[in-house]
């Protein structure tokens, strides 16, 4: 009788231990454009990793999809983990916090943004331009035209003064506006 009861005092137990833990892990995935092979997959992880409350990653190569655990009452900072996967050489997509609204997502895609950027006259003058802009942190999926004169780019922090865009390219030494599409 004495084992009976040990037992399911230990099931008991195991069970609410169980039901405690699967509600105290976050979970965030987010959908990354360029993964290839393991070699991308491990230098991905390695980045993601290095965020404070990581507790564990999963990386789906096919599927292009990287789900983050973080441990009880980490904070999730997005812009961070958008970053990390931009260090690691490759552009988020989307970004979801589990319960998050399909609103909230949309809002991570970002805003495209256009710049007329005069003054150009070569290939590295293309580069300085998309490095410059690649810099800054909300910025991604950066295309410069030589031919076009102009710089396409994606901003996923809406709170970002399109003029900070503007002022970046201008010290650079070319002329620069907003695209009036």
């Amino acid at each position: 009788m004495s084992k009976i009861k040990r037992f399911f005092t230990a099931m008991v137990l195991i069970a609410a231990v169980t039901a405690l833990s699967a509600g105290e892990q976050k979970t965030v995935t987010v959908r990354v454009d360029g993964l290839a092979c393991p070699f991308c997959a491990y230098g991905l992880e390695k980045k993601l990793k290095k965020i404070e409350g990581v507790e564990k990653l999963e990386i789906k190569i096919n599927d292009g999809l990287v789900t983050l655990y973080f441990r009880e009452g980490a904070k999730i900072d997005k812009e961070e983990i958008a970053k990390k996967v931009r260090e690691a050489g490759f552009t988020p997509r989307e970004l979801q916090i589990e319960g998050e609204s399909k609103k909230e997502i949309a809002a991570m895609k970002g805003q495209k943004i256009s710049l007329n950027v005069k003054g150009m006259s070569c290939e590295g003058c293309v580069s300085r331009v998309k490095n410059t802009l690649t810099e800054l942190d909300c910025v991604h999926d950066v295309q410069v035209s030589l031919s076009a004169e102009k710089a396409e780019f994606t901003c996923t922090d809406e709170r970002v003064d399109q003029k900070t865009f503007v002022q970046a390219i201008e010290a650079l030494g070319f002329k620069a506006e907003l695209s009036k599409k």
